[in-house]
């Protein structure tokens, strides 16, 4: 069972895995900026309509105050020039003002031109004077004077004052408060329209940009995928819709490539196969010097025994001596000659199962004589090892391998071939007790061309052969060395099961 822990992070795996993809992006972008632009449309858009709302209360407010300034002006001018007596027409406007369904006032009062108040909506301050701040503007100014009492979003109100004048003369001041308690309610109804004018945009807005995102994201997609076909070895175009845009562009770049790259993997090919071949025929020249000094032993013992042949009185008994000796020198001679010529041909590139144990005997016996020059103790560790491979070419990595280690060891010394085995792998190790090789060069040996022989010892092939080769069959070729203490060549090779008879050819 899955730890909480292993959980947390296959979570966040999934989380960023949208994230790290150029269409995961563009709508990550996308629906940030549409949520950002949203929310900072429908902040701007409540604040402008709270302020055109407040306004329009404003207006509101000075309309009324100026439909009441006449009658009441009249109200006081009548009284003033004895044409109606007071009988509390006043007190009957300011009380019908402030308890009206139809205003929305909260109180009203009229003053004389002294300050002292004629009539209110509050009984309890008839004829008083009042000292706040608002009572002194009203009386001072000479226009209508607005003042907002409270907070206006908050059920607060606006204070209105208006002088009741004819031409230069003022009969007194009317005063009273518009209220604002229906303002908050009509501002949160207004805030719910916007809130949902601004999700269903932004909802349709994320939308689109999701759709906009698979229109785009599929050809890059497609283009991707096709580059990443040419990254496992796939030099064929792929067919992609055609398109006039830049992707259109990028398209056609790629089949350029794509046929390029074809071109110079056929040429690449060809190439390596003719470094191989010339490093075979290289090494072909080596071995051939050696096998001429192997041929000549029993050659020389042949001609003998045919010389004493030609001899008209031998006894039977030495005769057939002769006989038998002129036959295996022969056979040596055949043998030999039939394993340079075996080396030397030119074979296709085939699969099958072979023994490993054979293939590096096989090369030993072929390189015998040069061992035996050289004074080399040699040991074949490996056992018999069947596995799925080509043995011609595994047999020219022995050869360049051992051909190697004896020429780094021309006084003498010890050759040993084991094997490691881990799992699917196989590794064999090749290694002499040799010169060495100089630490700065480790990096190198596998380069064509490089060599540290003397001009016209080596091709510099050899190495960069044997490495295209164990890269052929799945593996990999390695080397670990110290001057004068020796050199061991590590190749790893994948064990497959043989799907044919284990042979060594």
């Amino acid at each position: 069972m899955r730890n909480p822990l292993s959980r947390l992070e296959s979570f966040f795996q999934r989380v960023r895995r949208p994230f790290s993809t150029l269409a995961g992006k563009f709508v990550t972008a996308g629906v940030l900026a549409t949520v950002i632009l949203s929310f900072a449309l429908g902040f701007f858009l409540v604040d402008t309509e709270e302020q055109h709302m407040l306004r329009r209360e404003e207006e509101a407010a000075r309309m009324i105050a100026t439909s009441l300034k006449l009658p009441f002006t009249q109200i006081l001018l009548y009284e003033e020039t004895g044409l109606m007596s007071e009988g509390g027409l006043l007190d009957l406007y300011t009380s019908r003002m402030a308890n009206s369904k139809d205003l929305p006032v909260k109180y009203a009062m009229v003053f004389d031109p002294g300050g002292r108040i004629l009539s209110h909506s509050n009984l309890t301050l008839y004829h008083k004077h009042l000292d706040d701040s608002l009572s002194k503007r009203a009386l001072a100014s000479s226009d209508m004077v607005l003042a907002y009492v409270g907070n206006p979003f908050h059920g607060g109100l606006i204070d209105v004052a208006i002088p009741l004048n004819v031409a230069s003369k003022r009969f007194g001041t009317l005063r009273f408060g518009y209220s604002l308690s229906g303002l908050p309610t009509d501002i949160q109804t207004l805030k719910r329209e916007i809130l949902f004018l601004m999700l269903s945009a932004s909802a349709f807005m994320i939308l689109l940009i999701f759709i906009a995102a698979r229109i785009i994201a599929r050809p890059i997609g497609r283009l991707a995928h096709a580059l990443n076909s040419v990254r496992f070895g796939r030099f064929e175009p792929m067919l992609l819709p055609e398109r006039t845009d830049e992707l259109g562009d990028l398209q056609n770049s790629y089949r350029i490539m794509v046929n390029r790259l074809r071109e110079e993997e056929i040429e690449r090919q060809k190439t390596q196969e003719l470094l191989g071949e010339t490093e075979k025929m290289a090494t072909i020249g080596t071995l051939a010097a050696g096998i001429a000094h192997e041929i000549n032993s029993p050659l020389t013992g042949a001609m003998h025994c045919v010389q004493a042949l030609r001899k008209d009185f031998l006894p039977p008994r030495k005769r057939d001596q002769y006989l038998q000796v002129a036959g295996e020198s022969l056979e040596r001679i055949q043998r030999a000659v039939s394993q340079l010529l075996d080396y030397s041909t030119i074979h296709a590139t085939n699969f099958s199962g072979c023994d490993i144990s054979r293939l590096a005997g096989k090369t030993l016996e072929l390189l015998a004589y040069r061992i035996g020059e050289s004074g080399i103790e040699v040991e074949n560790r490996l056992p018999p090892l069947a596995i799925r491979a080509d043995a011609h070419k595994l047999e020219q990595v022995f050869v360049n391998l051992v051909v190697n280690a004896i020429e780094a060891m021309p006084s003498g010394g010890r050759l040993e071939i084991s094997h490691v085995e881990d799992g699917p792998s196989l590794t064999l190790i090749i290694a002499d007790s040799g010169e060495g090789i100089p630490e700065e060069n480790l990096d190198r040996i596998f380069d064509p061309f490089f060599t540290t022989k003397g001009t016209g010892k080596g091709t510099g092939l050899g190495l960069a052969v044997c490495r295209k080769i164990i890269e052929q069959h799945g593996g990999r070729i390695s080397v670990s060395s110290r001057p004068g203490e020796g050199t061991n060549f590590f190749i790893s090779l994948p064990i497959f099961p043989p799907q044919e008879g284990v042979h060594g050819r």
